[in-house]
């Protein structure tokens, strides 16, 4: 790839990073409420979780999961199933807004599992990559794409961490607890509007 091809991919990587999500919104809530040490952890393991997807999408998994409906189905339920896990934590928890035994591994854990099970990011990186993917590109070349990918992730979703941080030193614990609500309640929302789309995308399969 030429120099101006690495850029323009970092340029779309950046933009899809900083583009405010469920995963922001998490990462926000882990740091406020936990600390920037679990945040951070947090930003840390979604990276990761950002690296395998783009590697994968880069080395051709995409295409057997799109092969493969059921798996990504399977997917889709499961990155539900802790959406709505997540949401309940924050909406139902006291003082910190999430559950104590959330450490700074627990956060790592937790930012992996939400970028990895995340249908949306496997779309993200066939619309971004594929233009760039190449069957004439090393092996070098692709790992470098996958490592540019999660490396720009992971400092966004950093400094989105350092932000949580900040708003716990200007917030008191009740409006940390309701701004975590806030963030449970959205969380829920947005796991029962995926459920009402993957039921009615499998309800659209069945009748074909």
């Amino acid at each position: 790839m030429t120099e101006a091809d690495w850029a323009k991919l970092a340029l779309l990587c950046l933009a899809g990073a900083a583009s405010p999500g469920l995963s922001w919104l998490l990462i926000l809530s882990m740091s406020a409420a936990r600390g920037m040490r679990v945040g951070i952890s947090g930003a840390i393991g979604h990276g990761l979780g950002i690296t395998i997807f783009a590697l994968t999408t880069v080395f051709g998994l995409s295409a057997l999961l799109i092969a493969m409906p059921d798996l990504t189905t399977a997917l889709t339920f499961l990155g539900l199933f802790l959406l709505l896990y997540f949401g309940y934590q924050l909406i139902t928890a006291g003082s910190p807004a999430l559950p104590e035994r959330l450490t700074t591994q627990g956060g790592f854990i937790a930012g992996f599992f939400i970028a990895i099970i995340n249908p949306k990011v496997l779309v993200f990186f066939l619309a971004v990559f594929g233009p760039f993917v190449e069957p004439t590109h090393s092996v070098k070349t692709q790992l470098l794409m996958g490592a540019l990918a999660g490396g720009i992730d992971t400092l966004v979703y950093m400094c989105v961490a350092i932000t949580g941080m900040a708003l716990r030193q200007a917030l008191d614990a009740n409006r940390i607890r309701l701004i975590n609500r806030i963030i449970g309640y959205l969380l829920i929302l947005s796991g029962l509007w995926i459920f009402t789309q993957e039921i009615s995308n499998l309800i659209e399969i069945v009748d074909n």
